[in-house]
């Protein structure tokens, strides 16, 4: 929606927010190390630049207004913590997908750049959090190799609106580029937040040492996939896995997967193998990924951080059974299996 031109006014709804209504004053959780601590204290300087940048235009008051019947009081109080994200967060990305142009984004610059403090204080605490749980995750410079822009890029796409309406970041041993396995986490309102990771779209090279190692030894895929707290994350839609056979959580598993990496699956058998074979379904996937949707309740509980570390140990097991076989450490034999006896 493009920005009303009009006579000058004050400080938009979304603005009056953020710099007049939002205690803005993000702190540490305790026990953080000096890493998040330093990146939260930039909200406060972030804030004092929003309230100059605000620029004197009228927007429309009904994209920026939130339903009748939410309380702005209630979501716009409460102090900015590195082990949570602030509903202010998500209420900017929702004001960006009712304005997703350069006008509205380039006259709330200040706004989105106190919501991006927020994801990327929040994002390097799960980083810190996330190599208690996968110890070959190293600390990395967040904003260099693990976050990801909001501009999209839109040369070979249909739509052409140029931001993303998420945040978005990937921790891998080589962060969110490179070849190893990715744990991934996008924050997007309407609960359109997802947690996942794998391989998606390897090279071939890859998919050939996949498809390699499945032939060999299938079990070593499907025992990660109807792991308990595996399945109960991922691939258990319906949450009864409580009351399902082991054959019947195979067979869940084995088509919640199926359908997650439909995308770009072979419609025939992989070259060098049998038509036939027992696990030809798998054998034809070019991506390895899973992934769940995450509502935005859930992004704002108090122990959102917690939650969110708790989905990547499930996770753990499938990254690390990925990396094992397309990149496995020099002189290491194959060991599949986890780096915390998760599962």
């Amino acid at each position: 929606m493009a920005v009303k031109k009009g006579p000058k006014k004050g400080p938009t709804t979304a603005s009056r927010r953020l710099s007049a209504n939002t205690k803005i004053t993000k702190k540490p959780a305790a026990q953080k190390t000096s890493r998040a601590s330093r990146t939260s204290k930039r909200i406060l300087r972030l804030r004092d630049e929003s309230d100059q940048d605000e620029p004197d235009e009228s927007t429309d008051d009904e994209a920026l207004s939130t339903s009748s019947a939410e309380s702005e009081e209630d979501v716009a109080t409460g102090e900015y913590t590195d082990d949570t994200l602030h509903p202010e967060t998500l209420r900017f990305l929702k004001d960006l997908g009712k304005n997703n142009d350069r006008d509205w984004f380039h006259g709330h610059k200040g706004i989105y750049k106190i919501a991006l403090a927020d994801f990327k204080s929040f994002s390097s605490m799960l980083q810190e959090e996330l190599t208690k749980v996968d110890w070959t995750v190293p600390i990395l410079p967040l904003e260099r190799h693990n976050l990801f822009r909001i501009h999209r890029d839109v040369r070979f796409s249909n739509s052409k609106v140029p931001y993303k309406e998420y945040f978005s970041v990937a921790f891998s041993r080589t962060g969110k580029q490179g070849h190893y396995a990715k744990y991934y986490l996008s924050i997007q309102p309407g609960d359109q937040s997802f947690i996942g990771g794998g391989l998606w779209h390897p090279e071939a090279t890859h998919v050939s040492l996949m498809r390699r190692e499945i032939d060999r030894n299938p079990r070593g895929l499907k025992d990660i996939l109807i792991s308990r707290d595996f399945f109960a994350n991922f691939l258990d839609p319906g949450g009864k896995s409580g009351r399902m056979s082991a054959k019947a959580i195979e067979n869940q598993a084995m088509k919640s997967f199926l359908e997650r990496n439909s995308e770009g699956a072979l419609k025939t058998a992989p070259k060098g193998y049998d038509k036939e074979h027992d696990d030809i379904d798998l054998l034809r996937l070019k991506s390895y990924t899973v992934g769940k949707r995450i509502k935005d309740s859930e992004i704002l509980l108090p122990n959102s951080m917690e939650f969110i570390v708790d989905v990547f140990r499930a996770l753990e097991p499938f990254i690390t059974y990925l990396n094992s076989i397309v990149m496995p450490d020099p002189g290491v034999a194959n060991n599949i299996g986890t780096t915390n006896g998760g599962g």
